[in-house]
C-alpha cells in the first residue's frame, strides 16, 4: 500500500498499516487495525472493513467522541483524503469504501440496520463538529453505484455542505455521459446528484437541486440519450434498479430521487415548465416500455408522496393548463387524469387525504367562480371548463382503475366508493361554508338561486341516494356527482354548462 508522510509529502512503499503519528491513541490503534483487516479478502470484498467498523463502534472502552474521530478517519481514507494517520493507497480505499457501502445497503454479515443507523449517526455528528468536510463527503459517494454510501448521509444536515457534493457529481455525470447502450455512467451519477440534492434543499440549500433540473432539461431538449426514444429521465430509473445487495434501498433509486426532485427545486415560475415535464414523466412512467418507473416492485410509498406533494402546491394550474392544451399534444393534457389514475388511487399512496382536500378546495373555488354573476362569462366559462376537467379526469380514472387494476373487482369498486364519497362529503361541507348567513342548512332545505345554494343541495340530495344505494354499480357515484354538478348548471347560462359538458365528455364518455 502507499502511506503518505505526516506532512502530506510523497507516498512512500509500505507493506504495514499506515502509522498514525497525531491523535488519540486508542483512535489510532483502531484506525490501524481497520485498515490491516483490508489485507484479507478479493479486491472489492468489503466484509472486513464492515467487521472491523462494527467491531470497533461496539467498544466499550472508547468514547462516543473518540468513535466519531476514529468514523471520520475511516471515511476520509475511504475517499482517498489524507488523514492524522495518513493515507491508503486505492486498493485499500476501494475496500473501506465498498464496505461502507455495505453498510448503508445493511445487506448481510455484519452490515445490519443497527449499524448502519450507528455509522450514519456518527457521519452526521462528524459534518456537525466539522471533522468531515464536503470533499470527504464527495469521496464517499463519487462512484457510480454508491447507494449504500448515499443512505450513510441521510441525517446530514449541512446544506452548503451537501449542494457542494451535488454539484460535482453533475460535473462528473457530464463528463461521464448519458448513453447506458454505450456503457456511459452519467445517469448513475446525475442519480447520486439529484438524491444528495434533496438531502440539501431538506438542509436549506435548493442550489443543486436547481442545478440538476437545469441539466436535465438541458440534456433533454437535445433528444434521446440512449437508442431512438429514451430519455435521460427514463435512463437515470433505468440505471437503479436491478438485483444485487443494494436492491433493499429503493429511497435511493432514480425514481424517489427524480420525485423529489420536484419540490427540493426552487418553486417559481422559471422552474415550472421544467418540473411540470419531469412530473409528466413520473407519472406516466409506468408500463412497457419503462423500467425502473411508477410501477416497479418495492417501496415506492415516498416517492408518490413527493409526486402527491407536487401535484397539491399546484393543482389549480394543472387542471387549468389541462383542458388547455387539448388541441396541442402538450404533455400536460390529460395530466390529472393520469396523475388521479397513476397516484392517487394507488395502494401505496400515504397522502390521499390531503389530495382530497386539495382537489375538494380548488372544486369549491371553480363552483364558487362559476356562480360570480359579477365576474367576465370568460372568467365564468373557464371556471366551468376546469371543473369539467376535474369531474371528467378523476371519473375516468376511477373507471379505469377498477376495469384494469389488479386485484378483487369488488375491493376496487369499494376503494372507489369510498374515494368518491369523501371528496363528496368535503365538497358538500366547504360548499355549505359558503352559503350566506342566514340560510337553513340541512337536507330538507329549499335551495336558494344561486349557483353555490343549488350545487350544495343537489350534492346533499346526491348523499341521501347514496345512502340508499341508489348509486353507479360501477363507479360508485362518479357519475352522479358529475351530474349533480351538471343539473345545477343547467338553470343558469347555456354557455356555463356547454363548457363544463365539453370538458366532461372529453374526459369521460359515459
Amino acid at each position: 500500500m502507499l502511506v503518505s508522510d505526516a506532512g502530506g509529502g510523497s507516498s512512500i512503499s509500505n507493506s504495514a498499516p499506515p502509522a498514525c503519528i497525531a491523535g488519540d491513541p486508542k483512535v489510532k490503534e483502531a484506525v490501524e487495525q481497520t485498515v490491516a483487516a483490508t489485507e484479507f479478502g478479493q479486491p472489492t470484498d468489503g466484509a472486513q472493513a464492515a467487521y472491523q467498523i462494527e467491531q470497533t463502534l461496539a467498544r466499550t472502552d472508547l468514547t462516543q467522541d473518540q468513535k466519531d474521530e476514529y468514523l471520520a478517519a475511516v471515511v476520509q481514507m475511504a475517499g482517498g483524503q489524507s488523514t492524522f494517520c495518513g493515507s491508503v493507497d486505492e486498493r485499500t480505499a476501494d475496500k473501506l469504501l465498498h464496505g461502507l457501502n455495505d453498510i448503508g445497503t445493511a445487506w448481510s454479515g455484519p452490515a445490519t440496520p443497527e449499524l448502519r443507523a450507528e455509522v450514519t449517526a456518527g457521519i452526521a455528528r462528524g459534518v456537525a463538529d466539522g471533522r468531515l468536510d464536503a470533499n470527504d463527503l464527495y469521496g464517499l459517494v463519487s462512484e457510480p453505484g454508491s447507494h449504500g454510501a448515499r443512505q450513510l448521509l441521510a441525517d446530514v444536515r449541512d446544506g452548503t455542505a451537501l449542494a457542494s457534493v451535488s454539484h460535482r457529481l453533475v460535473a462528473d455525470a457530464r463528463a461521464q455521459g448519458y448513453d447506458i447502450n454505450d456503457y456511459q455512467t452519467g445517469p448513475q451519477t446525475l442519480t447520486a446528484a439529484a438524491d444528495i440534492a434533496n438531502m440539501a434543499a431538506a438542509g436549506g440549500n435548493h442550489s443543486a437541486a436547481n442545478a440538476v433540473l437545469a441539466e436535465i432539461t438541458l440534456v433533454e431538449a437535445k433528444g434521446a440519450v440512449a437508442g431512438d426514444d429514451m430519455t435521460l429521465t427514463e435512463a437515470m430509473m433505468a440505471t437503479t434498479v436491478g438485483g444485487g445487495q443494494w436492491n433493499n434501498l429503493y429511497q435511493r433509486d432514480g425514481f424517489h430521487a427524480l420525485s423529489g426532485l420536484l419540490n427540493s427545486s426552487t418553486q417559481n415560475a422559471a422552474n415550472q415548465p421544467a418540473q411540470d415535464k419531469l412530473f409528466a414523466g413520473l407519472v406516466r412512467s409506468g408500463g412497457e416500455g419503462y423500467v425502473g418507473g411508477i410501477d416497479e416492485g418495492g417501496d415506492r410509498g415516498p416517492a408518490l408522496d413527493q409526486l402527491g406533494t407536487y401535484f397539491d402546491r399546484n393543482v389549480a394550474r394543472l387542471s387549468e393548463t389541462d383542458w388547455r392544451m387539448d388541441n396541442t399534444g402538450d404533455f400536460h393534457h390529460g395530466l390529472v387524469q393520469d396523475f388521479t389514475r397513476q397516484v392517487m388511487l394507488d395502494k401505496d399512496y400515504g397522502r390521499l387525504e390531503q389530495s382530497q382536500e386539495a382537489l375538494t378546495n380548488e372544486m369549491t373555488r371553480l363552483a364558487v367562480q362559476v356562480g360570480d354573476t359579477g365576474a367576465s362569462p370568460e372568467v365564468r366559462e373557464n371556471a366551468a371548463s376546469t371543473l369539467g376537467a376535474v369531474m371528467g379526469s378523476v371519473q375516468q380514472a376511477g373507471a379505469d382503475y377498477i376495469a384494469n387494476a389488479k386485484g378483487d373487482a369488488e375491493a376496487k369498486v369499494a376503494f372507489v366508493r369510498q374515494f368518491t364519497d369523501i371528496v363528496t362529503d368535503k365538497l358538500i361541507g366547504k360548499l355549505a361554508d359558503k352559503i350566506p348567513e342566514g340560510e337553513v342548512k340541512s337536507g330538507a332545505t329549499t335551495a336558494g338561486g344561486n349557483f353555490v345554494d343549488q350545487l350544495w343541495q343537489k350534492l346533499v340530495d346526491h348523499e341521501t341516494q347514496a345512502a340508499t344505494g341508489e348509486v353507479d354499480e360501477t363507479t360508485g357515484g362518479l357519475l352522479d356527482l358529475a351530474q349533480a354538478i351538471r343539473t345545477t348548471m343547467a338553470s343558469g347560462e347555456a354557455s356555463l354548462l356547454n363548457a363544463f359538458d365539453l370538458r366532461v365528455e372529453l374526459y369521460y364518455d359515459n
